[in-house]
């Protein structure tokens, strides 16, 4: 075995040039599958992260942004409905015996705070009950919650979510402290974070969505110590949580009625499952990766064809060695083996180089765009089996015809 790499590894030297150009297509097919399954991967998980951010097993009614175009439709709206509202989170508390939460969120305009945040950073104040904090599943890592005193009395407290402790207090003690949100004082009772947010994940300013630049206060403290403009609805968002994921789609289509009905048909709520949106997009990236896929695969078919010329155009040259290697005692099998050996070290050689290509672009894509990617040990095995089941595949037929030379007709033809 070790003398037909040997020999095999002599004719891929012998013409370096040639099995270079012909392993090319392989280091290439094997680059794109690592770096598309990398940067599809990097995607899934970051797309994953985001809907889990709203809770797989929760569903949200939100209040609807119409845009300048949608005035008339806006007008119709706010004739028959006022919105999303507390109202209608006491009708779904009803009608949902089977919910572990129903909460309500208000998100108020930009307040300007004490102490002031650095240049160029956002933080945002929310009202929200103790349901919804519930549902939404925060992660208490200094002081208390918020809790249903809290929200009876009408109390001027708060939580900081982790980037917000650290944009207004910085290394100071936060819980005790105080901040000022508009014209309004308000207490610091604790630190909350999102589950599965470090503290050294800050996010960006303009992320806003994230809790960890958050002010919370009571919702019936957001409602009552702030002005609400005119015709704004009460609530931004309503979440309900169940406890089983059969339970999730039945509640949703019962949340969507309950609420149309309240609305009149006003249609300016909008009701989020976020089960639905997981199950879509591993629908959508499993087509992704099939498609990219596909077209990665053709790079490799092309390298595997280039390994077949370039064994064919072997054989034709070493036909006088094969008929004197035949003629000697040398069986099929030994040249089949020789000429297998060739195949498979050129795709050897184009896959590893392809799967160090592969890894390097992936973390430069990633680097360079801002993109999430995650390079998987199972697509690295992919493209590495496939490389040499690909060698071996496309040596096989040069190989077999190589074997099956007569030594008489092969050293005259040579001669």
């Amino acid at each position: 075995m070790w003398d037909v790499l040997v020999e095999g590894w002599q004719g891929v030297t012998t013409h370096r040039v040639r099995s270079f150009l012909s392993g090319l297509g392989i280091l290439f097919g094997v680059a794109a599958i690592i770096a598309i399954l990398g940067i599809g991967e990097g995607a899934r998980q970051e797309q994953e992260r985001l809907i889990g951010q709203l809770g797989i097993l929760n569903l949200l009614v939100r209040d609807v942004t119409f845009t300048d175009d949608q005035a008339e439709g806006e007008d119709k709206a706010r004739r028959v409905s006022q919105g999303l509202s507390l109202r209608d989170v006491t009708a779904l508390r009803g009608i949902l015996p089977q919910a572990q939460h129903v909460g309500g969120m208000r998100i108020l305009p930009t307040l300007e705070t004490i102490p002031r945040l650095p240049e160029g950073e956002a933080i945002r104040v929310l009202g929200a009950d103790p349901d919804w904090l519930a549902a939404k599943g925060l992660i208490r890592v200094e002081g208390r919650g918020l809790s249903a005193e809290d929200e009876r009395s009408v109390a001027a407290v708060c939580l900081l979510g982790g980037t917000a402790r650290d944009l207004l207090f910085g290394g100071e003690e936060a819980v005790g402290s105080w901040v000022r949100a508009g014209n309004v004082w308000l207490h610091v009772v604790g630190v909350v974070e999102e589950s599965g947010l470090g503290r050294r994940q800050r996010s960006e300013p303009g992320d806003l969505d994230r809790h960890d630049r958050s002010v919370i206060v009571p919702l019936a403290t957001a409602l009552s110590r702030w002005d609400r403009p005119y015709a704004e609805p009460e609530l931004s968002e309503l979440i309900v949580a169940v406890g089983e994921t059969a339970l999730v789609e039945g509640h949703g289509l019962v949340a969507s009625r309950a609420i149309a009905r309240l609305h009149r048909d006003a249609a300016d709520t909008t009701v989020v499952v976020p089960l639905r949106l997981l199950e879509q997009s591993r629908a959508q990236q499993r087509v992704f990766n099939l498609v990219m896929g596909m077209i990665a695969g053709i790079s490799l078919l092309v390298g595997g064809i280039g390994i077949m010329n370039i064994l064919f155009a072997s054989v034709m040259e070493r036909t006088r060695e094969i008929g004197i290697r035949l003629a000697v005692g040398a069986t099929p099998r030994d040249i089949q083996g020789l000429f297998l050996a060739e195949s498979a070290l050129v795709s050897g050689i184009g896959g590893a180089l392809g799967i160090l290509a592969g890894v390097a672009l992936t973390a430069a894509v990633g680097r360079f765009t801002g993109w999430a990617t995650a390079t998987s040990i199972e697509g690295i095995v992919l493209a590495a089996g496939l490389s040499m089941i690909e060698g071996l595949v496309f040596g096989w037929i040069p190989a077999r015809h190589a074997s099956r030379m007569s030594p008489a007709i092969a050293v005259r033809h040579a001669g």
